[in-house]
């Protein structure tokens, strides 16, 4: 199992265990879309729902993709949530220094950005998800609970500038017997199987592949294209092709306060809240 994956689900159960006394549900529901929050906890009594984000020490989070149009950047037109003052001073520091920021390729430039502007955007992108509190754990492996307005007291920030491929579709049938040429190159000495679902293929193979093995390059594929293998867990691989769109992306990536005292980060908070809303 991916390490995310297995963090969620732990976060999940342990939100399960200790809220065992309350009148409430609670539903790991994330998974390896961004766009949906981690972990849903509806209070039965009026069926209000709010959300709490899982967030590794070492993570990346509330990412936004720009676009460049009359030589200038301007925020992504298929973002999910609107641009605000934080994404506006983001692009501006961007724009401010184009001729560097428009060479960015996929390792990525940090960018200067002031943390109360990266943090502004990061709650107010939460916010928008329904999001209330953020669950984490110290350097010492210690579950923490917190909400929003203490995300700046848990984590570090840095703020990225790279391309990134966009998303994937399901492989076309015409493509199935070069992917499987393709298949035996890399992974001859092993055995593996490939069966479908209606318009999906899947790949049973006896590995647990990093992100960087699950791309596999091909010759037949048009220019910017590959085929992906999205993990499923347990040798299981759904076969994909990538998009060729690589456009620039701002990302933020977290890593915790050094010097904090995390006893201040007690799951009391959520408790103390969902007490406030019954």
């Amino acid at each position: 199992m991916q390490k995310w994956k297995d963090f969620e689900s732990k976060m999940t159960k342990y939100l399960q265990q200790m809220l065992r006394d309350y009148d409430v549900l609670i539903k790991q529901c994330g998974r390896a879309d961004s766009t949906i929050p981690d972990i849903e906890i509806t209070i039965n009594s009026n069926s209000k729902k709010f959300y709490v984000e899982a967030k590794m020490p070492v993570s990346q989070t509330s990412q936004f993709v720009v676009e460049i149009k009359d030589n200038k950047f301007v925020y992504g037109s298929k973002n999910k949530f609107k641009a605000n003052q934080c994404s506006d001073e983001i692009i501006n520091i961007l724009n401010k220094d184009f001729k560097l920021y428009s060479k960015v390729a996929q390792n990525g430039i940090i960018v200067p950005v002031p943390e109360t502007i990266a943090f502004g955007w990061i709650v107010s992108n939460m916010r928008n998800k329904n999001v209330a509190f953020v669950i984490s754990v110290d350097n010492d492996g210690n579950k923490k609970v917190f909400s929003l307005d203490q995300f700046n007291q848990f984590f570090n920030i840095k703020t990225i500038f790279r391309r990134k491929k966009s998303g994937s579709q399901n492989l076309p049938k015409i493509y199935y017997g070069d992917f499987k040429e393709c298949l035996d190159l890399k992974f001859s000495k092993y055995k593996y199987n490939l069966n479908t679902n209606g318009k999906k293929l899947f790949l049973d193979l006896p590995l647990e592949l990093n992100k960087n093995e699950c791309y596999i390059d091909s010759n037949i594929l048009p220019e910017g294209k590959r085929y992906f293998l999205s993990n499923k867990s347990n040798g299981k691989y759904e076969v994909k092709i990538t998009s060729a769109t690589n456009n620039p992306n701002i990302i933020f990536e977290l890593s915790l306060k050094e010097s904090v005292d995390f006893d201040m980060f007690s799951i009391q908070c959520l408790i103390e809240y969902i007490n406030n809303n019954m």
